[in-house]
């Protein structure tokens, strides 16, 4: 024997140990010992060595290697194998480990007891004198200080204990109790309280003669048992220990054959239940095979490990408990209990019911009639056993409780459709769709796994993984179906589950739409209200006001209702705050009965909830701004919007647009395609500046161009004006992605909101159509244009319109060389966004006061105003910080500092590029061509300009454009280049032309030769 564990810890020769170390290397030894012949993860040794999980692996490495060099002191260094990327394991022979060869021969000690007269009489007897006979006095592993190996000392114990015990009674039958009185004695007095050995302690005592020694047991045994349950002694033992005192040999000789036949009953073979069916073939979830396995064992725990595995119908939570219990089983070699609690179909399995059909499997003859009875006789059986209790679709906390064994030798597995929080038990993450490969690789197993080979059609097999959604049942019985309707293409298949929804995905008893109408059913009729109602909402995210819109009345019973969905697994968590999600066949089988049950108000509903969702993107935008600034409403009243969800967008705007922006893209579409042409341009308009912030030109001008058509197609000629509007801003234009409509478009948007009389949409559009046409090279009337829009803006209270306009103003001056009033209205500008207390109107006039100071070389000046640009925009990203660095970039290259300049150019223009802001990064250019030029590098400056010349075209730039050819043909020109130069010169005069941009406009200008 090599390894001995049942005493104190020792390695070696008997008789001649090797000396053991402490502390962790000591605690891994042992637990490396323990699961002999198993592996163990990295993360488990660590916790067993030190007890906790935060040590570096670097220490596990150093104790695993003094481990190999104490092994290798008794030439068994190659017994401790590594399992690469996973962890370690102690290989031995049973003969090898006093452990092993105790568990060996109680296991032929069993087989001899089960196989009765056929095997060699005291057979029984001999195999487990040799199996207590391994044991060395103290408690196993009495010299490692660990908690961690506390349960395997019990086991240890417990089966000692019963093996002690079934040997006592095979000597008593045969009527060698002096045999031992010694032994029994000694063991009677570790477990006073126990009355099976209590009572063969008095038998042997009775019959040795030692009539007090009976007395004595019999008290003993009555002290313990008062102190541990305060509950009565056992009658027959008390009937034995009174006829002794009496000295009445009828009664003594009825009380010991009383008690022999018990001890018979007793010690009949044990049943080892093997109840698992058959695991499903598993793909993916091995992350969670391992977690879940992981607090099943091997490290030990004090008390019974219950672990849940919580998720929506289909998702395959039965085939995951069957994989793990599977895998688990020889954990317990004392078998394994499985039943099916019905949780969701029917009526729940009664408790009481589930335990007789444990009792049964467990071979108990006679099941007791009163629950109590069953429980204590169920929980007394497995008190020495190590058995695993598998309860498949359980209904709630109660059902499992009562199955929970008392010993923590035993384990439970448990799965359900919503969390167990009330078991103490520790839940595997909730199961998710299976993603799209493990879900091709299931469909493929099932088909092929029916001797169908499957047609060489990838795209066809990926629509039908697609529609299955990753739910595991869908999946299988979308293979099912392949498979029995052979020859049918997988295309047919395709397009029938798409036709038919949840009810195509029908096989035998399987079936999606009925998995999923279990789960309504348990519903309660507000929360199944709400789920239909969100059926009909195409909204990828759900919130909690849009719980409230469908149901009305106190936010918090919605808010309510909404949890109880989640609760049940029905919807799901989907971040960021508190939002959730359909499963997409949930979802599908929610709108399909919808329709169904409410076919004349359905668009109501939707109308409702689409309402509500404009009230709040009204509330954020005029948060955002601090009022209703640069936008303009429709007539669509505001939803009454409970106090949560205004607190919600009014604690922080840009994150609540954030959180809705999906669903805001597709209410836009449903709302053009409801004929709700009012709030849907209402709608794009709200939060157009969201879109311009956060930099989402793509589904800006997705949501604007469906808003424009549901405007004209509805007659919606206000509407329409307000998007066409939307669609020329500055800022989605500048992103390549706008602008499709031109300077007609906005023109007749002048002329549509002149004509309804409304100064404050007008002035939007007059600045829109002034920038519009300052891009494309004006410059006269964009002046007049900003004026007349200022006045509008001013008489419509509009003040961050107002700041927008002497901004603008202020940039025209700009660019026509007019110094000093450009600085002036920047000082207006300055002024007014200080009054609405919005750092980044004031960042945005801060750049263009940089940029007059730099235009008049007032460098100092010019630095603070871009350092403060980049103070307001400190996050890493975004066309924000891209104007400071740019600002700052400038006064490098201005003063000589060129290292500088390039670095803070060429981040900006990495930044305007990723924030599409294309007007920027073509000024980026421009400046990077100055600073090339100061560097002495010509070839530098013309490939800049070149740059700039590109982006500002790609853009319809005009004005920008034509700076930077007139810049280029200069360049060219010095370079001695007169054909390039000349080419600019022409392209120059053609953009003009192309733009009819009035003679007086044509600021930049160039000769050919």
């Amino acid at each position: 024997m090599i390894y001995r564990l049942l005493g104190e810890l020792e390695i070696g020769d008997e008789g001649q140990p090797v000396g053991l170390p402490g502390g962790p290397t000591l605690n891994m030894l042992a637990a490396l010992l323990v699961h002999v012949n198993r592996r163990m993860s990295k993360t488990a040794l660590i916790r067993v060595a030190w007890g906790k999980d935060e040590v570096q692996e670097a220490q596990l490495h150093k104790r695993v290697n003094a481990v190999r060099d104490l092994l290798a002191k008794i030439g068994r260094r190659d017994d401790l194998k590594n399992h690469p990327r996973y962890g370690y394991e102690l290989r031995a022979a049973d003969d090898d480990v006093d452990m092993l060869m105790f568990y060996r021969l109680l296991r032929q000690a069993d087989d001899v007891r089960q196989a009765g007269a056929d095997q060699e009489p005291d057979a029984e007897q001999r195999l487990l004198r040799q199996a207590l006979g391994l044991w060395r006095g103290v408690p196993p592993l009495s010299n490692v200080p660990s908690e961690a190996f506390y349960q395997k000392i019990q086991d240890l114990l417990r089966r000692r204990k019963h093996a002690a015990t079934r040997l006592f009674e095979l000597e008593l039958a045969h009527g060698r109790h002096e045999h031992i009185m010694g032994e029994l004695s000694s063991i009677a007095d570790m477990y006073p309280s126990d009355r099976r050995l209590s009572e063969q302690l008095m038998v042997a005592a009775y019959r040795c003669g030692h009539l007090s020694d009976v007395a004595e047991a019999y008290e003993r045994y009555r002290g313990a048992l008062a102190e541990e349950t305060a509950g009565p002694p056992d009658p027959l033992l008390r009937a034995f220990h009174f006829a002794i005192a009496l000295g009445d040999e009828a009664a003594i000789a009825k009380a010991e054959s009383d008690i022999a036949r018990r001890g018979e009953a007793a010690g009949s073979p044990m049943i080892v239940p093997r109840q698992l069916p058959r695991a499903p073939d598993l793909v993916g979830r091995r992350p969670l095979v391992t977690r879940a396995s992981g607090l099943l064992g091997p490290v030990p725990a004090r008390s019974v490990p219950v672990v849940v595995i919580s998720g929506p119908g289909g998702i395959g939570k039965t085939a995951l408990a069957l994989t793990i219990a599977h895998g688990c089983s020889s954990r317990f070699p004392d078998g394994q209990l499985y039943a099916d609690l019905r949780g969701t179909v029917g009526t729940p399995a009664d408790s009481a019911e589930v335990i007789a059909q444990f009792l049964r499997a467990l071979g108990v003859p006679r099941v007791p009639e009163a629950k109590q009875e069953r429980l204590a006789m169920y929980r007394s059986l497995l008190a020495e056993r190590r058995v695993l209790v598998v309860l498949d679709d359980a209904a709630d906390e109660g059902q499992v409780s009562d199955l929970v064994p008392a010993e923590p030798g035993c384990a439970v597995l448990v799965t359900a459709r919503h969390r167990l929080p009330g078991t103490d038990s520790y839940h595997v993450p909730t199961l998710e769709p299976l993603d799209r490969r493990d879900s091709t690789e299931l469909f493929v197993r099932v088909v092929n796994a029916a001797g169908v080979d499957l047609d060489d059609d990838p795209a066809a097999v990926e629509r039908v993984v697609q529609l299955c959604g990753g739910l595991p049942l869908a999946v299988r019985i979308a293979g099912a179906l392949r498979a029995r309707d052979h020859p049918r293409t997988t295309a047919d298949l395709a397009a029938r589950l798409g036709r038919q929804g949840p009810e195509g995905f029908t096989y035998g008893e399987l079936s999606v739409a009925r998995t999923i109408e279990v789960g309504f059913d348990l519903l309660g009729a507000r929360e199944r209200m709400l789920f239909l109602g969100l059926g009909l909402l195409p909204l990828p995210r759900i919130g909690q006001w849009t719980a409230a819109a469908l149901l009305g009345g106190d936010a918090g019973d919605a808010a309510e209702a909404l949890s109880r969905l989640a609760e049940s697994l029905i919807i799901e968590p989907a971040g960021p705050g508190v939002r959730y999600r359909f499963h997409d066949l949930t979802h599908d089988y929610a709108r399909r009965r919808a329709l169904a049950e409410y076919p004349d108000s359905h668009d109501e509903v939707r109308a409702r909830a689409y309402r509500a969702l404009l009230t709040l993107a009204r509330r954020a935008h005029a948060r955002l701004y601090g009022g209703d600034f640069e936008v303009v409403h429709s007539s669509v009243p505001d939803w009454d919007a409970p106090a949560e969800a205004i607190e919600e967008v009014d604690a922080a705007p840009l994150d609540w647009f954030e959180k809705e922006r999906d669903n805001i893209k597709v209410a836009v579409g449903e709302m053009a395609r409801l004929g709700m042409a009012e709030a849907c341009w209402d709608l794009v308009f709200s939060v157009h500046e969201f879109y311009t912030v956060l930099a989402y030109f793509d589904d800006w001008h997705a949501t604007a161009s469906a808003a424009l058509r549901a405007c004209q197609d509805d007659g919606n000629r206000y509407g329409e004006a307000v998007m066409l509007v939307c669609l020329s801003q500055p800022a989605l234009v500048a992103s390549r992605r706008g602008g499709s409509w031109g300077i007609a478009g906005l023109q007749r948007a002048v002329d549509l909101l002149a004509e309804f009389e409304d100064k404050h949409g007008l002035a939007i559009a007059q600045r829109t159509l002034a920038s519009a046409l300052r891009r494309q090279g004006h410059l006269t009337r964009p002046l007049a244009l900003y004026y007349d829009a200022l006045r509008n803006y001013e008489a419509s209270g509009d003040k961050v319109g107002r700041w927008q306009c002497l901004r603008l103003i202020g940039q025209a001056y700009l660019y026509l060389g007019e110094h000093e009033s450009a600085r002036r209205l920047f000082q207006d500008a300055e002024e007014a966004a200080t009054g609405l207390r919005d750092g980044r109107l004031l960042a945005q006039t801060r750049y263009w006061i940089g940029q007059a100071s730099l235009a008049v070389s007032e460098l100092d000046t010019a630095r603070l105003a871009f350092g403060f640009v980049l103070g307001v925009y400190q996050e890493a990203v975004g066309p924000g910080r891209a104007y400071g660095l740019h600002g700052l970039g400038e006064v490098a290259c201005r003063t000589g500092a060129y290292e500088t300049a390039e670095q803070q150019l060429s981040e900006a223009a990495g930044l305007a590029r990723e924030g599409a802001d294309a007007i920027l990064e073509g000024r980026i250019w421009m400046s990077t061509a100055e600073l090339r030029w100061a560097q002495g590098q010509p070839d530098g400056r013309v490939g800049a300009l070149r740059e700039a010349r590109a982006v500002f075209a790609g853009c319809d730039a005009v004005y920008l454009e034509a700076w930077a050819l007139s810049e280029l043909a200069r360049a060219l020109r010095e370079q001695g280049d007169d054909v390039g130069a000349d080419a600019a010169c022409e392209r120059l005069e053609s953009l003009y032309r192309q733009a009819d941009v009035p003679p007086e406009d044509r600021f930049y200008r160039c000769e050919k030769q």
